[in-house]
């Protein structure tokens, strides 16, 4: 189901998409970006902090990675600022495609053994589903950021993976 070449795409989509963000970002108001607008970590900054906090999470599952240095209800204020979010975005987004570039098949079968935050227990699950999940939960909450930002008049990039530069 789920392969080396999709997890190279994605890991590139990720990195081209929160590239994107990162442009809308440093040009907007760090005090709009802090406030409560709803999202599920109340913020856009604090949401963007959480979706790294949670991709440093499934890096330390599989790939070895230092876990993020903050618990799960510190997430939303990992990083102060936008420009300190990206520093920290950039790694783990290069460290995200260091980890699909030098995937063999066989790091995609099997069962991935950790504890889940989010049920409070130990879980096995197949390797794959939890890799579709972490780019799944990217494209997710990423989403909610652009609602906000477009609700804010900001002219937003486009999503068609598509229309991801080749490369």
């Amino acid at each position: 189901m789920t392969d080396r070449t999709y997890c190279r795409t994605m890991a590139r989509y990720n990195a081209w998409q929160n590239k994107a963000l990162w442009d809308v970002l440093k040009q907007m108001d760090e005090a709009d970006l802090a406030a409560d607008h709803g999202l599920p970590q109340g913020s856009v900054l604090g949401t963007l902090n959480h979706l790294l906090w949670l991709d440093q999470m499934w890096l330390s599952r599989l790939f070895n990675v230092k876990t993020p240095d903050v618990g799960r209800g510190e997430t939303a204020r990992m990083t102060q600022t936008t420009a300190a979010w990206w520093a920290e975005r950039f790694r783990a987004d290069g460290a995200l495609r260091m980890w699909a570039d030098t995937l063999a098949s066989v790091d995609l079968h099997g069962d991935l053994a950790f504890w889940s935050l989010t049920s409070q227990s130990d879980v096995i699950a197949p390797r794959d589903i939890c890799v579709m999940h972490m780019f799944n939960q990217q494209t997710d909450l990423r989403g909610q950021v652009r609602l906000v930002l477009a609700g804010m008049g900001q002219a937003l990039p486009p999503t068609a993976l598509f229309l991801m530069p080749r490369g």
